[in-house]
């Protein structure tokens, strides 16, 4: 049985005709860095948040660790999947330090007490995103791509066997979205499931081992990065006659005539 799974899943928002998502069929395994693909509105984070559980579906069923998500607790959920959303405001003066150890509230409870094992997580969370020097500023004082980190970082010390991070890179500078991509391929290598969406095909065709295309609530694509980001598939998704460049292991995609 896969370590996540879902049959069919379907969900429609009160009030509208269509579905946001119709028939999704996925079968995701520890070890996978999968990118998803799509276009704003295409329905990519409601996938997300129905494979947390923070969504019900209009159909169809979602399978963790070969039980449906239906009869699993949020806790439990959350001892097996850790979720990053787009952004997140900062409303209470926590330190860093205290943010990151609310990752640990799924193995100790909101009153239980911190042992060494959930210290270890912290500081190696902390460690992780660079965050060491921020540790006791309170995250109201952080820029946004700042407290991005640290949202990063309490879901890395949640130690979750899967991460679901929806636009991770969202408010992160360029060098911080380089180290985060290559975080992401070296925790999928330690046997974790990442997924997470992007509008960068270029990342996902280095890093991942895996990329869906959503379009219109349906996956329309999934396979290998060098068959599924293509400049062919990238012009249908995006609009806009695309050519693509191979050189070094990298694929760039530019407008204009095709490189010979």
């Amino acid at each position: 049985m896969s370590f996540l799974y879902c049959r069919n899943l379907t969900f429609t928002q009160p009030g509208r005709k269509h579905p946001v998502l119709e028939g999704i069929d996925l079968s995701l395994e520890r070890g996978e860095l999968v990118g998803l693909l799509g276009l704003n509105g295409a329905g990519k984070s409601t996938l997300l948040r129905l494979l947390m559980g923070f969504l019900k579906p209009s159909a169809g069923e979602v399978l963790l660790a070969g039980k449906s998500l239906r009869a699993c607790s949020a806790s439990a959920i959350a001892r097996h999947l850790a979720y990053v959303p787009q952004s997140h405001a900062a409303t209470f003066p926590y330190t860093v330090r205290r943010m990151v150890e609310l990752g640990r509230v799924p193995h100790s409870g909101l009153t239980g007490r911190s042992g060494p094992e959930d210290r270890r997580a912290v500081e190696a969370a902390l460690e992780r995103m660079g965050l060491e020097r921020l540790a006791e500023r309170p995250v109201t004082e952080l820029s946004g791509g700042e407290r991005q980190r640290v949202v990063l970082a309490r879901a890395l010390a949640q130690d979750a066997a899967g991460l679901l991070l929806d636009e991770p890179m969202a408010g992160l500078d360029y060098g911080h979205q380089i180290r985060l991509m290559a975080l992401l391929s070296e925790l999928a290598r330690e046997g974790r499931l990442v997924m997470l969406t992007s509008h960068r095909p270029e990342e996902l065709y280095v890093r991942a081992s895996r990329v869906l295309i959503l379009d219109h609530g349906r996956i329309e694509a999934d396979g290998v990065p060098g068959d599924v980001v293509t400049a062919q598939r990238m012009t249908a998704l995006y609009g806009v006659p695309l050519h693509q460049t191979d050189h070094a292991g990298n694929r760039f995609f530019h407008q204009g005539e095709e490189d010979e």
